[in-house]
């Protein structure tokens, strides 16, 4: 069977690093289907023999797609195309399976006009209509689609996605004192992740102004795009706790181990979150975790770390009280990080496509 797998959306993002290592794994284990890769990006993925990489250089959402990329698929002729996001063309009336990794779009608009965001759902929603299957990574997000956009509930299947798997380096140099190569003089919280508006970034800088008459806190971002967030530097400015907000990018593999480990947890206080790529960096340290209490999270993380609600400012604010007041238990990730792996990710996608 000659399968498709739409990958033009390849960026710099957690979903995209997601979605290269899931393909390395998928191409490599099943040797019985040929997989024609379309993509925009010279990623590293070498091509083997039961794979084909064409660069087609067309954006998603662009009227070329709507033709040009709609013959490139008509004379290719899959038996299923698999698209990785809800772009395709419309007219495409092969088999095909949509994958819907969030519907925060939405709800939350990242997009420059109204007008680009109404061509979204649009295009989600007429692409939806049509999968033969639709693939998400929670039980939410399945919720959502049956009763927003009437979808078959026989119709979706739930991929169990997994964490960014870090190579395990031993830090056997002298160990980095973070607090004082940073000039971080209290105790800290780290946030890592993207700077979207659900992300919830802005409540979180104004829980740690009110925590400054209470509580020696820090709270240190090390997310690149973060911490070149205008908008977010200048909120800290206003709240005058540019002594207790530090914004950190570039920062080396073996700093951000120490960072991590001498930090007091990580926190995560996101208004929508479907399957948590962005908590893999604690996961990975071994970090207590503080998180917004939504069941896409709980469903993984259980009662190995500690919740509050996002949408109350005293709930956070109590929730880190809460926490630093606590004996520090042990961390014990391991069922979690033998669950969510590459190997079952796969084996589950290949379950649906068959």
């Amino acid at each position: 069977m000659k399968i498709g797998l739409d990958l033009r959306f390849i960026e710099n993002d957690l979903y995209s690093e997601f979605v290269i290592e899931l393909i390395e794994i998928l191409t490599y284990t099943d040797q019985e289907n040929h997989y024609v890769i379309y993509t925009n990006s010279k990623w590293e993925i070498e091509e083997t023999n039961n794979t084909t990489i064409k660069y087609v250089w067309i954006e998603n959402g662009s009227l070329k797609e709507q033709f040009h990329f709609l013959k490139v698929l008509k004379k290719d002729n899959n038996n299923i195309m698999i698209f990785f996001n809800h772009y395709k063309p419309l007219w495409y009336k092969g088999e095909y399976y949509l994958i819907v990794p969030s519907l925060k779009d939405v709800y939350y608009s990242n997009f420059s006009s109204l007008i680009e965001k109404y061509k979204n759902v649009f295009l989600l929603e007429k692409n939806l209509k049509n999968a033969s299957k639709v693939i998400c990574f929670d039980d939410n997000t399945k919720s959502e689609l049956i009763e927003r956009f009437n979808i078959k509930e026989e119709k979706i299947n739930i991929l169990p996605a997994f964490f960014k798997q870090y190579a395990k380096k031993d830090v056997n140099t002298l160990q980095v004192d973070v607090k004082t190569k940073y000039q971080i003089w209290n105790d800290f919280f780290v946030y890592s992740g993207w700077e979207w508006i659900e992300k919830n970034l802005e409540k979180l800088i104004y829980v740690f102004e009110k925590l400054k008459n209470t509580k020696d806190l820090h709270l240190i971002f090390i997310w690149d795009e973060v911490s070149k967030n205008i908008p977010l530097r200048n909120l800290v400015v206003q709240y005058t706790i540019q002594d207790r907000v530090k914004f950190l990018w570039d920062i080396k593999d073996s700093d951000k181990h120490f960072i991590y480990k001498q930090s007091k947890g990580a926190i995560f206080p996101s208004l929508y979150e479907t399957f948590p790529f962005h908590m893999a960096e604690p996961l990975h340290f071994d970090t207590p975790i503080l998180a917004s209490n939504f069941k896409s999270i709980k469903n993984i993380f259980w009662d190995t770390i500690e919740y509050f609600s996002p949408i109350s400012k005293s709930s956070i604010l109590t929730s880190i009280d809460t926490f630093i007041d606590k004996k520090n238990k042990k961390i014990d990730y391991k069922n979690i990080k033998n669950t969510y792996t590459r190997e079952n990710t796969v084996q589950s996608l290949l379950e649906i496509i068959k």
